[in-house]
Order: C-alpha cells, then sequence, then structure tokens
C-alpha cells in the first residue's frame, strides 16, 4: 500500500548524530539548541510527518531540540551584529546553524553573506547588460512560462523580471550564455530575494542582486560548468558521483546496474536545475542553505544527493527499473501529510559522514578541458549519463524542457505507484525520446570517432532495451 510503502523510506535510515547537522558539536552559545534529552532520536516518517510531538515547529535531535522561534532568534542576533562580519569572525557557527535551516525572512542576507555580495556587485554594470538582446533571448522568453509553473503568483510581471536577469547574464559571460536548467536556479534566487513571495512587486534592486548572486554561483563557484558546451563539470559530477555510489552505497548501485538505470535517468536534472525541478520546494531551500552558506559549495551537492539515496535506498533496492524512473518523476511532489523541510533538514544531518576524497576533490576542481579524452576517460557511466542531459543545452527553439516529465503525474512519493504499471504505448514513447538523446548528442559532438561512436550508441541502446 501507498503507506506502507512510504513508511519504509527513511525507517532504517540512520539517525542524525548528537549535535543533530552531522559536522561540528553545538557550541556554549547554542545551549538553546541542545539541552540533554534522553530517547531515540528523530528520524522522519514520510507517510506522517515526524516522530517528533511537532513536526512543523521542532526538529527533535538525539540530545535536544531546535525550536523555530530559537533559531529565529539566533539568526536575528547575528544579523544585528551584521551577517558577514559575523560569518568571517564566526564561520563554524554560522555554517552550522545555515546547515539546519535559515528562516526563510533572513536567508537572503545569509546567502549574500556567505557569497560576499556586495564586494562583487559593480554598480551601473546590470543595467548595461539588460539594455541589448542576444542569441539567447527568444530560447530564454519560452522557458519563462515553463518556469515554476504550480506557483500561482510567478506570473508576467515575475517572468519577465527573469528574463531581463537571464538576459544580462547571457551578455556578461556569451561562453555560457543561457542553457535549461538556468531559469529554474535564477528563479529560486528571485524568489528567496522577495522572501518566498512572489506576490511581491520585483524592484529593480533585487533584480540586480539576484543578477550578481548569480554571477557568483557560476563565476565563484563554478556553477558554469554545469552548462558550458559539451557540460565539463557536469560530467566530473557524474564521475564522481559514481565512485562515491560505489563507496557509500554499493548494494544501490549493483541494483541500479542489474535494472539497468544509468544516473543520467535521475541525476541529470537533479543537478541542471539544484534539485529545484526534482524536490519538494522545502527541501530544496534547506539543500540550499547548506550549498551556499555550509561551508562546501557546490560540491556539497554530492553528499546530499547520496545521503538522500540512503534514505531511500530500502525502497529503491525493491524496485524494477519502471518503478524506479516514475518514483524519481513524481517525488517532487511530496506527500501531503509529511513536511518536506524536516526531511530535508534529517538529510542535511547525514551528510556530514559522507567525504569525498581527496582525489576526487582534486579533479572536480581543476581547470575544464574538453578534449576528446576527456569526453571519454571519465567512465561510461559518466559520459552516457551526460549524453542524456545534452539536449537541454537548448540548441533551437524545438528545444525539450526539463518540467515536461511531470505532465500527467500523480505527484507524490507513494502515489507514483497507483498507475502502474504503464502501458506499452507510455514506455515505448519514454524509451524513443532517451534513444533520440543518444543520437543527438552523439551527432552534435561532431568530432567523435566512429568507433567511439558505435560504442556509445550501443552503450546508449543496451540501457533502454
Amino acid at each position: 500500500s501507498t503507506q506502507a510503502t512510504n513508511s519504509l523510506l527513511l525507517e532504517d535510515a540512520p539517525v542524525p548524530d548528537q549535535d543533530g547537522d552531522g559536522v561540528a558539536p553545538v557550541e556554549e552559545d547554542d545551549a538553546e539548541d541542545s539541552s540533554p534529552r534522553e530517547g531515540r532520536a528523530f528520524a522522519p516518517n514520510i507517510s506522517g510527518g515526524s516522530r517528533s510531538t511537532s513536526s512543523t515547529s521542532k526538529l527533535t535531535k538525539g540530545n535536544g531540540t531546535v525550536d523555530e522561534e530559537v533559531a529565529k532568534r539566533h539568526w536575528q542576533a547575528m544579523v544585528q551584529q551584521g551577517l558577514r562580519n559575523y560569518a568571517c569572525k564566526n564561520p563554524e557557527v554560522f555554517r552550522r546553524r545555515a546547515r539546519r535551516g535559515v528562516p526563510m525572512e533572513y536567508r537572503w542576507q545569509a546567502w549574500k553573506a556567505a557569497l560576499g555580495l556586495e564586494e562583487r556587485m559593480q554598480p551601473g554594470l546590470y543595467q548595461e547588460y539588460v539594455q541589448a538582446d542576444n542569441q539567447w533571448t527568444r530560447l530564454i522568453e519560452i522557458d519563462m512560462p515553463r518556469t515554476f509553473p504550480d506557483i500561482e503568483f510567478f506570473d508576467k510581471e515575475q517572468q519577465y523580471s527573469l528574463l531581463r536577469i537571464l538576459k544580462a547574464f547571457a551578455n556578461f559571460d556569451p561562453e555560457v550564455g543561457y542553457c535549461q536548467g538556468m531559469n529554474f536556479v535564477t528563479g529560486l534566487l528571485l524568489f528567496v530575494a522577495q522572501n518566498g513571495d512572489f506576490r511581491q512587486r520585483p524592484r529593480f534592486e533585487k533584480e540586480e542582486e539576484v543578477f550578481w548572486m548569480l554571477v557568483c554561483l557560476m563565476v565563484d563557484e563554478r556553477l558554469s560548468g554545469f552548462y558550458l558546451r559539451q557540460f565539463p563539470l557536469l560530467r566530473r559530477y557524474l564521475w564522481a558521483f559514481d565512485h562515491l555510489l560505489a563507496s557509500y552505497l554499493p548494494d544501490l548501485q549493483a541494483h541500479f546496474l542489474e535494472e539497468g538505470v544509468q544516473h543520467g535517468v535521475y541525476l541529470h536534472q537533479w543537478f541542471l536545475t539544484l534539485f529545484i525541478n526534482c524536490l519538494p520546494l522545502p527541501m530544496v531551500l534547506v539543500f540550499w542553505d547548506t550549498m551556499i552558506c555550509g561551508g562546501r559549495g557546490l560540491e556539497a551537492i554530492l553528499p546530499m544527493t547520496l545521503s538522500l539515496l540512503q534514505a531511500l535506498q530500502n525502497v529503491l533496492l525493491s524496485m524494477s527499473f519502471e518503478d524506479i524512473v516514475r518514483f524519481f518523476k513524481t517525488i517532487k511532489k511530496g506527500e501531503r501529510h509529511s513536511d518536506p523541510a524536516i526531511i530535508g533538514k534529517y538529510v542535511i544531518a547525514k551528510c556530514g559522514a559522507i567525504r569525498i576524497p581527496p582525489d576526487l576533490e582534486q579533479h572536480l576542481r581543476e581547470p575544464f578541458s574538453l578534449t576528446e579524452e576527456d569526453l571519454f576517460d571519465e567512465g561510461a557511466a559518466a559520459t552516457s549519463s551526460a549524453a542524456s542531459s545534452d539536449e537541454d543545452r537548448c540548441v533551437d527553439s524545438g528545444h525539450r524542457d526539463l518540467d515536461s516529465q511531470e505532465e500527467g503525474q500523480t505527484g507524490s512519493f507513494g502515489a507514483a505507484f497507483t498507475e502502474w504499471p504503464p502501458t506499452s504505448e507510455s514506455l515505448g514513447s519514454y524509451f524513443q525520446s532517451i534513444r533520440q538523446i543518444g543520437r543527438d548528442f552523439l551527432g552534435w559532438q561532431g568530432n567523435v570517432p566512429s568507433a567511439k561512436a558505435e560504442t556509445m550508441a550501443s552503450a546508449v541502446n543496451s540501457q533502454i532495451g
């Protein structure tokens, strides 16, 4: 049953450590966060909220409780001292509190402080970049209505504001230009800049801040490597993920291999949209708090992904290929009685136990190289996974949209199984689209030797029957 399936998701997952953030011990100034308490640590249950007495206001930990009001008081005190100043003087406290989730009213200020936005901004430059159209303008216009279609107040005015920001960035960095996925990333920045309320009329000052925040992520955090031609950094992350999955979740990796599930089936959207188009928004915001303020930067998405899969491992191990694909397509909707933010905090709490080996870290941070050898030396799994992503470069007006997968879906963790099995026609259409992605990728590369192209084509086709 749906409820039985949901109860498996996190039931057997390890519980958070005593500090509750998986990384650093609680310090004296956080005594309110960590009064000693007996009993089992918090473990969320997706089908019914959490096992704590109040899933909406408190996060119960192994040795205490973090109350939302206490957290707000902490952030208010930090804001009064100057968040940038506080983060520089007390980096571990700032990072730990961010990993527990930043209250919405302080989130934009926290993100700006963590990325040093004020030092990055150059007055007048945004006005210059936003004036001129470019080769990407029409593609951006096409994607505007398909960004946050489920958010009622993301209206024409908000879409126009997002269009201006993306157009300005394409002028700022023509090498990146625009790639699908960037609309969701920038849209989330705009959402947080307005304190999570799209009913507010976009102000030019906020647009400018969002533009420079995007620059910080793309340039300083190297996110642009996910969207450059041939996706150099995305390939590395898929390759690194494959190694980490083998180390931390070997049973799940073996099951995915047995069922023919390539990481690109789910990861290319998770990474290209930084989870926005794939998970419930409250969970995404918690993940972004850690990514931006938690001290690990973009690399944090790797332990977060592993931690999430660890929480879902038991139910995924019971699924076939078709079930897994369907499950990942519907996970964004969440469960009616669950609290995605609480689940996100639980996932973050377990990230501290996941370490990226130094050699993988070094490779992720190396300068990009787009030689032919690089395309194939990082492993077949990463290459074929990235092949599934390549269509999203939006090279013409007929590009496919990332959120098309959700049309007609039931949309929850458990509801994914209520219309299963699918019809042969729907599966045939799905497999055909995957094949076409592979063909488009091989044709677009141009410089791939025919023998290697045949090998890649066989690998892609072998995964889809």
